[in-house]
């Protein structure tokens, strides 16, 4: 009877979490077996000495074994220590007054624990969520803006292939006119000739019916052959000269036309980013400088962003110094222009990695660098280091590509 009324006592116990309390119990008559002086234990203990841990499905048979014998319960109980035992296997040994009460009060703490413990395991992983989508949409974002940039670059170049259009059109229809005025000259030409045909049998006609010339001598019959023949031949030549003239005309129509048509220059096509990078960041500038195009840089743009407490001439050597090793580290052709020839001490420059160049008195260097993506070949790459709005609209128009003044600055 005893014993049944401790199993309703402890029937809201689980196995498990009496686990640190049977293993002691174990460990316990494991020793005790072990020493010269022993003490009764339950024989269902015996068949876990020496193993480190219980399997779950013993735990109940052992747990019965120690609750049908309350000798040896209550006499390890006595040795029980918080460093070997957790709280619910203490009092389940020492069994305390009220001691089913103090369990049920640790099992719903320790119900609230993990459901708290599950709450924070949740928030985290929501945490995680959350940040993984945020970076999911700056990467959408990014990716965006790139294709925005990508979309205002092609209509930039849908622009000039339509301006390109509406010369090809005026140039066509130049050359429309000029076709009609050269057919209206060959019909002209085509009347005259048939006009020069009719006067020259008008003139046989005269010649056969003149009974009186037939009639006389044969000398007399000789001016009416010169007359006949002065005629035929200065129509004659009049049409000859006439079909010249019209196919010297169509010659140069039909060359102007072919290089109207077939020899228009190539357009510079600027360089594609990867996607995701940003046009104006410094990852698109070492991109960009790592591609082998040329590149130009607004010297005093850059130099007077980068160092605007230095003087000019500290601003262009700190300048230089960095644009070589930029050449070094990318393997970048890389021409930098400065305002003024006149400068002093502007050709004591001389760079080995970066080409110095000086705008002549009178031009700006936004000129020189204009200039020199015009003469720079249409097939090569060429990248503009600038803030300036207008080289920057100037030189995209031309096919270059554009970085910012910062985002050099970022890589010197």
């Amino acid at each position: 009877m005893q014993y049944c009324a401790l199993m309703s006592e402890s029937v809201e116990i689980e196995h498990r979490d009496l686990r640190s309390a049977i293993e002691f119990a174990v460990l316990v008559a494991e020793e005790a077996n072990k020493g010269k002086r022993t003490f009764a234990y339950p024989k269902e203990l015996r068949s876990q000495f020496g193993i480190a841990r219980i399997p779950t499905g013993a735990l109940g048979r052992l747990r019965r074994a120690i609750e049908g014998d309350d000798t040896f319960r209550e006499r390890i109980a006595v040795g029980a220590v918080p460093e070997l035992v957790d709280p619910i296997g203490m009092l389940w040994l020492q069994r305390p007054a009220g001691w089913t009460d103090d369990v049920r009060g640790l099992l719903a703490q320790r119900a609230v624990d993990e459901r708290d413990a599950d709450l924070r395991t949740a928030v985290r992983r929501e945490e995680k969520r959350r940040r993984a989508a945020e970076q999911a949409t700056a990467r959408s974002q990014a990716d965006l803006v790139q294709q925005q940039m990508t979309i205002d670059e092609l209509r930039s170049e849908l622009d000039l292939l339509r301006a390109d259009l509406v010369k090809a059109d005026d140039a066509a229809a130049e050359l429309r006119t000029e076709l009609i005025d050269v057919r209206n000259e060959a019909r002209h030409a085509r009347d005259r000739e048939a006009a020069a045909k009719a006067r020259l049998e008008a003139a046989q006609a005269r010649y056969v019916s003149d009974d009186a010339d037939l009639a006389g001598p044969a000398v007399a019959g000789a001016a009416p052959s010169k007359e006949l023949e002065s005629v035929a031949l200065s129509d004659v030549a009049e049409v000859a000269h006439a079909a010249r003239e019209l196919a010297a005309r169509l010659d140069a129509l039909a060359s102007s036309n072919r290089a109207a048509v077939s020899e228009r220059p190539e357009q510079r096509r600027a360089l594609r980013l990867p996607g995701g990078v940003i046009a104006s960041s410094a990852a698109a500038a070492e991109h960009l400088l790592r591609s082998g195009g040329a590149v130009l840089v607004d010297g005093y743009n850059v130099a007077k962003l980068a160092w605007p407490d230095l003087a000019l001439a500290d601003q262009r050597a700190r300048l230089l110094d960095g644009l070589e090793n930029l050449a070094r580290r990318f393997g970048a052709d890389v021409t930098v222009v400065f305002d003024g020839a006149s400068v002093v001490g502007a050709h004591a420059d001389r760079r080995r990695m970066v080409r110095v160049a000086y705008s002549p008195a009178g031009v700006s260097a936004d000129d020189v660098i204009r200039d020199e993506v015009r003469r720079l070949p249409t097939e090569r790459v060429v990248i503009v280091v600038t803030n300036d709005a207008e080289i920057v609209s100037d030189v995209k128009s031309l096919g270059a590509n554009t970085v910012p003044s910062n985002a050099l600055i970022a890589l010197l």
